[in-house]
């Protein structure tokens, strides 16, 4: 049997597999040895599913060829993805991969599992993973809650992903956007995030903490007062995004 009828074979079986969950995977034969995968280097890949077809809500993926590499044979990859469930959070690692012909294969260090991507010939790339450890990549830096305890995950499936924008644009995954209101009583990081950027903003003056008391109402309804913005004292999400730009444009100046 050739090289390539043996590939054929392994796809054959291998995409009558689920995709994250629920979505199987057609038998689609990749290119043989003729088809090189880093001619697409710098085209971002992806797919997005729905809450029914399993845990993974968008994907992202694309390389590049390594600036040090003598025989195109090494990359980097760009690999992540985002949750149901696990809001504003996205997962993923950037890793140095082997490529050859038509596929790279990233074998993570300290067991973190591997990821193969093979190119078909419809212009789709194929993405298995096996026991692919991925850590948090993006957790919240504003307002918006985190996931406590959820620093990292394994991911095992086969996904087909299609091109997306043109070569050289960003390759960025959506998490889903969840907002919870802050108000007195609450103990949370993100209170000690509010009372950060309340004080950077001449609010707060005080030292930050995640207790929101007294004086932190206090300081929401000053903001508040300042923005025209119902003084309820509660961070409803017209008050976050408001205190979210101000920190912005004070921190960035023009």
């Amino acid at each position: 049997m050739t090289r390539r009828s043996k590939m054929k074979s392994t796809l054959a079986s291998c995409f009558a597999a689920v995709i994250a969950g629920s979505i199987a995977c057609s038998a689609t034969a990749l290119a043989g040895d003729e088809s090189d995968i880093m001619s697409r280097a710098g085209q971002c890949y992806g797919a997005s599913y729905a809450r029914k077809d399993g845990t993974v809500k968008d994907i992202r993926l694309s390389f590049r060829r390594s600036v040090a590499d003598d025989n195109n044979s090494n990359s980097f990859v760009d690999f992540h993805f985002s949750q149901w469930d696990v809001p504003n959070d996205t997962y993923g690692f950037t890793a140095n991969c082997t490529a050859t012909g038509g596929e790279i294969v990233c074998g993570i260090e300290c067991d973190g599992g591997r990821l193969r991507i093979q190119m078909a010939e419809d212009g789709r790339l194929f993405a298995e993973a096996v026991g692919l450890r991925n850590d948090l990549t993006n957790g919240p830096d504003s307002l918006l809650p985190p996931v406590m305890d959820a620093d990292g995950l394994t991911l095992s499936s086969i996904f087909a992903l299609t091109p997306i924008g043109k070569p050289g644009e960003a390759c960025e995954v959506s998490p889903q956007q969840t907002f919870v209101a802050l108000q007195a009583g609450d103990l949370s990081p993100r209170v000690k995030i509010l009372e950060t950027k309340l004080n950077s903003l001449g609010h707060f003056l005080e030292f930050p903490n995640m207790v929101f008391d007294e004086t932190t109402t206090k300081a929401v309804k000053s903001f508040q007062a300042q923005y025209n913005i119902p003084m309820t004292g509660v961070v409803d999400r017209r008050t976050a995004e408001t205190i979210e730009s101000a920190a912005l444009i004070s921190a960035g100046g023009c």
